[in-house]
């Protein structure tokens, strides 16, 4: 499969008066075209955070401190981040980028009309009536009803699943190559939830778009995703495809993470958890970053951090209970 996204040893800092320290480390992924790329992990382990370098809309104090992110753009392949004016012609055109929280990721002093139509007015030539007609067309396609009235109104007049199919709809209006959706479900109720996944899938279909979706609901990448990597402490311990990360997942942490899911639907148990927290962005452990919480951690995990090792085909994991080979030590 050819790449539309390749993300090279990607390296995020943040950059204090008296130190630099690295919450992004060593992060390497590809997305292929017109495929969905699950990221999954707890909140604080590094997911938006690379999201928002692909984009280049990091601030300080954080930047990218090494890597390349390759992008297979109009123009041909470019690294972003060697890009500097040049990124906003693909920034909301080629790549776009749906966010968090619908109720404030929208200006409240400006209609909805006036929101999708700004997009518009910068990455094309297009008039107003054609701007205002292809806006009508894209509410439609998201399934928003009395869309023409709705272009007049501002986004507290609108319920959270409606803003979130205004935000992709803005998202998609400039058919771009790889739209990134950033916890697209997150404020949403269950009903509505499954509405908006259902709408992505079908937009993926409809305009041959790549996603990536940054979530810790795994049903949410059961749902929508063909390969995911899971991210820890600003590294991705596991990468594979997503029936084998559900049927055969191979590091602690992956694993604990669907033992907790599972453990919802058995009434006669407790809700199970991961131990301890995810460690603080910046104060990373000696060893494997994973140890202090893992329930199978050898001598070894203390001190020696363990590297991304593929232990089958298509399928890496970061765990010294691997070797090359793929067996257990």
């Amino acid at each position: 499969m050819e790449n539309i996204l390749e993300v090279k040893n990607l390296g995020i800092d943040l950059v204090t008066r008296d130190s630099i320290r690295r919450l992004i480390d060593d992060v390497s992924f590809e997305v292929g075209i017109k495929q969905s790329y699950g990221i999954v992990g707890e909140s604080g382990c590094g997911k938006s955070i690379t999201a928002m370098s692909i984009m280049q809309l990091l601030s300080y104090p954080l930047k990218t401190g090494k890597g390349e992110i390759f992008f297979d753009s109009d123009a041909g392949k470019v690294d972003l981040l060697s890009m500097k004016k040049e990124i906003r012609k693909i920034r909301g055109k080629e790549i776009s980028m749906i966010f968090q929280e619908p109720m404030t990721a929208l200006d409240p002093i400006f209609t909805i009309e006036d929101q999708i139509i700004e997009t518009l007015e910068f990455h094309t030539n297009l008039n107003k009536k054609d701007m205002r007609d292809l806006a009508l067309e894209m509410l439609n396609k998201v399934g928003i009803p009395r869309a023409e009235q709705l272009l007049g109104e501002y986004p507290h007049q609108l319920s959270g699943g409606m803003l979130q199919r205004i935000m992709i709809a803005i998202a998609l209006i400039c058919r771009p190559k790889l739209l990134i959706a950033d916890e697209p479900t997150t404020a949403l109720d269950v009903t509505i939830q499954a509405q908006i996944l259902d709408l992505m899938n079908e937009l993926k279909e409809s305009f041959d778009t790549s996603i990536i979706m940054i979530t810790h609901d795994l049903g949410v990448i059961a749902e929508t995703c063909e390969k995911v990597a899971v991210f820890y402490a600003g590294q991705i311990v596991e990468e594979t495809d997503v029936v084998r990360m559900f049927h055969g997942a191979a590091h602690p942490y992956t694993s604990g993470l669907l033992r907790a899911v599972t453990s919802l639907g058995d009434k006669s148990k407790s809700l199970y958890t991961i131990p301890g927290m995810v460690p603080v962005g910046g104060y990373i452990p000696k060893g494997c970053r994973f140890e202090d919480r893992c329930d199978r951690a050898k001598k070894i995990c203390k001190n020696n951090p363990p590297e991304l090792l593929e232990i089958e085909e298509g399928h890496k994991c970061r765990c010294w209970l691997y070797n090359e080979s793929g067996d257990e030590k």
